[in-house]
């Protein structure tokens, strides 16, 4: 399975600020919206930046209450990692441990597709896991 194989079932759609939104207004946001981070796009609409629940705690840790006057420019991840929807499912995997993220952004030719999240990928692979399972158990039971 691919990345393609999610964003057919959930969409392409992504929430997104840009540089200048204030931290207030990212965390208004995510809680009304029910998400863990927002991607900033730059005037071009690439991807400058993403904002997570964890740069908020860290400027929150930092800043106190005026954390919520920052801008997003100011907390956001700016090494943003990107998938391509041709990339399996388990090379997302592997990148969202490995770099320790939740939320990765679907890029192809510097085009925003979509987002996928930790949660997008184990519910693919548990799908996947159970098909192969059940296709196992058919072979085996017309021997």
């Amino acid at each position: 399975m691919f990345v393609s194989d999610i964003l057919s079932q959930k969409g392409g759609f992504v929430f997104t600020v840009t540089p200048g939104t204030s931290i207030a207004q990212v965390s208004q946001q995510l809680s009304v919206r029910r998400i863990g981070s927002v991607l900033v796009l730059d005037e071009e609409g690439a991807v400058a930046g993403i904002v997570s629940e964890r740069d908020l705690v860290r400027a929150l840790a930092s800043h106190g209450a005026k954390a919520l006057e920052l801008e997003a420019r100011q907390i956001m991840t700016r090494d943003v990692v990107t998938c391509d929807p041709d990339d399996s499912i388990d090379q997302v995997m592997e990148s969202m441990t490995r770099g320790r993220f939740r939320h990765l952004p679907v890029v192809r030719h510097g085009e925003l597709l979509g987002l996928v999240s930790i949660g997008d990928v184990v519910k693919w692979r548990l799908e996947e896991t159970q098909h192969e399972a059940e296709a196992l158990k058919a072979y085996i039971v017309a021997g």
